[in-house]
């Protein structure tokens, strides 16, 4: 069910970090929820460098907007968003000053994937055994 979505200017980051940046920020999505790797979806949305503003002024701001389920502590959200800002500042180069990280929820029943409704979080297991064949790989 997450659902990252990384913003930034055309032709800023390479395949090389865009993968970088995928793979940390699944991990560290599943280190701090619990939730299979297979749950994370990381998408990046490119846009002409003089699309993206900050302050009113044209900016090189890496934006990345993740939608989790809802029922998280907030320590753990807090903690997705410092850990995935540092992990996308390393694996990209761009400073952390530079890079904006927000983290939003839905409820689990607002969700489907794999045509199901998801579970709640912590109830992944049971969900995945049930559904084996519509399951997120």
């Amino acid at each position: 069910m997450p659902v990252y979505t990384c913003t930034i200017a055309e032709e800023r980051l390479t395949a090389d970090q865009k993968a970088a940046v995928a793979a940390e920020i699944t991990r560290i999505h599943s280190a701090v929820t619990g939730a299979p790797t297979s749950f994370v979806h990381v998408v990046f949305q490119q846009v002409p460098a003089g699309d993206i503003f900050t302050g009113g002024r044209p900016s090189g701001h890496l934006l990345v907007a993740g939608l989790t389920r809802a029922g998280r502590a907030d320590a753990d959200r807090q903690r997705l968003a410092v850990d995935i800002s540092a992990a996308c500042s390393r694996a990209t180069e761009i400073p952390e000053g530079r890079i904006l990280v927000t983290i939003a929820e839905v409820p689990a029943r607002f969700a489907v994937e794999g045509g199901r409704v998801l579970p709640e979080p912590g109830l992944e297991g049971d969900w995945m055994k049930a559904g084996s064949e519509t399951a997120p790989r």
